[in-house]
């Protein structure tokens, strides 16, 4: 190989762990919003408010009643204390701040989380409806508008991040491909000669298919190696730089194992995939 030829192979590899960076990193996007919004969806309960009469029989009945879901994940009675004293933790006020308002006027409640096959707007809402009918239940809420966004959101992010992913795939290929493609014709008259010693299409064409195979996966290695080194940085670096919310957002991000195999994987298909539609130019090579 020429040193021509092996700059202009260097330059496609680097093209190709570029390319590939992007794409992997559409993806890896993709799957952490997608697994933040279900996270959020699944932090999303289903609230069962108490009326303050209720007899502490209706209140087992209720308690019962949610319990027999098999829907139904965990469930915990929140009492009018406890639902004042969060009141104020999180407002971080006190008690004269509600001066005037009576003894207390939180009603007590039952927060139920829900199993993730329930974690739908129509899944919850059934249930709310049933428990709505509830002797002692003054009203059922699980944030509806919530749950319905959330979930759309999670299926967008998805579609686009595969969407834009595989554009930038499917543009390795086109990458590796033109350059065998210029391969094979830089070595044509070897060709050539291999066709007039009888040699066949697959003999002539190995060389090429497998340097398409080396480009691609030594792409989808260099993409992998900065995906992984980027991730650590935002997770170990930058996630104990923040506090509340923010942290528990970045310390729920991800990066799949599965995903650098699967980065590789996919240099390597493009990559051969980008050399057999370049190959078939050999059929077109007179002997």
């Amino acid at each position: 190989m020429s040193r021509g030829q092996r700059a202009a192979t260097a330059g496609v590899t680097l093209t190709a762990a570029v390319v590939l960076t992007l794409a992997g990193g559409c993806w890896l996007a993709a799957w952490n919003a997608w697994t933040l919004m279900r996270a959020w969806r699944a932090d999303v309960k289903v609230v069962v408010y108490l009326r303050d009469a209720a007899a502490p029989e209706e209140i087992d009945a209720i308690r019962a009643a949610i319990a027999s879901e098999p829907a139904v994940r965990t469930h915990h009675l929140v009492t009018q204390a406890e639902a004042e004293a969060e009141f104020l933790r999180f407002m971080q006020l006190d008690r004269s701040a509600l001066e005037g308002l009576g003894d207390n006027p939180f009603p007590a409640s039952i927060e139920v989380s829900v199993a993730d096959t329930a974690q739908t707007p129509s899944g919850m809402a059934a249930l709310a409806r049933r428990w709505a009918t509830l002797a002692g239940v003054e009203d059922v809420r699980f944030g509806e508008a919530l749950i319905r966004d959330l979930s759309a959101a999670a299926r967008l992010v998805w579609i686009v991040g595969a969407v834009i992913g595989g554009a930038l795939a499917a543009a390795v290929a086109v990458v590796i491909g033109v350059m065998v493609h210029i391969s094979l014709g830089v070595r044509r008259e070897e060709v050539s000669l291999l066709r007039l010693l009888g040699a066949p299409d697959g003999v002539i064409l190995k060389p090429f298919l497998l340097e398409g195979l080396a480009i691609g996966t030594m792409g989808g290695l260099a993409a992998s190696a900065v995906l992984g080194g980027a991730w650590l940085a935002v997770h170990e670096r930058w996630g104990s730089t923040f506090e509340g919310l923010l942290a528990a957002w970045i310390d729920r991000l991800v990066f799949p194992m599965e995903f650098v195999p699967l980065l590789i994987g996919l240099g390597a298909i493009v990559g051969g995939a980008g050399s057999v539609v370049a190959a078939r130019r050999v059929r077109q090579l007179a002997p």
